[in-house]
């Protein structure tokens, strides 16, 4: 695995980019002030989470370009990055791990095509750290992870339940 910080810009306080060999990914994390806790910093953008999901070194650098001013050679050393790890194998610990992973969710960008996709119960989602407007599907068990669609990012999330109050919108 391989990480580079660099100072935000606009809304971001900070920029992460990298490899993640054992996901098979690129990363992207843009963090900016936490809104209630001084000195903190919350997640703004987090991509590469899943596996593939960013299988370049240019989509990462498309995604952390509008938060932070990237060297010029970026591109060449995270995919220099990657080919290092071209022979690497998982160990006992990742192999035990996979299963644990959730895939990316459906690849849904408007709310009319998560209506389509059966997410049609429009709830808010209220946790410490954020307020979500959703649409879920009308069977998803609260308590558990389920898939949304995040009206506000039109994007779609996996979300777990018990980190959050879900009331009806």
């Amino acid at each position: 695995m391989s990480r580079y910080d660099f100072p935000g810009k606009g809304v971001a306080s900070s920029v992460a980019i990298g490899w993640d060999r054992p996901l098979a990914t690129f990363f992207v994390q843009v963090m900016q002030p936490h809104p209630r806790i001084d000195g903190e910093e919350a997640t703004y953008i987090w991509k590469g989470a899943a596996p593939g999901e960013l299988p370049t070194a240019a989509a990462a650098i498309t995604v952390a370009a509008e938060y932070a001013n990237l060297p010029k050679d970026l591109g060449a050393t995270l995919e220099t990055d990657r080919l290092k790890t071209l022979g690497t194998f998982d160990g006992p610990a990742q192999e035990a791990a996979k299963p644990f992973i959730q895939a990316s969710p459906p690849p849904i960008h408007t709310e009319a095509e998560a209506r389509e996709a059966g997410y049609t119960r429009a709830v808010i989602a209220d946790s410490t750290h954020h307020t979500l407007e959703l649409l879920i599907e009308p069977e998803a068990d609260l308590d558990d992870t389920f898939l949304a669609f995040d009206r506000g990012a039109n994007e779609m999330l996996h979300v777990h339940g018990w980190n959050f109050t879900i009331e009806p919108e």
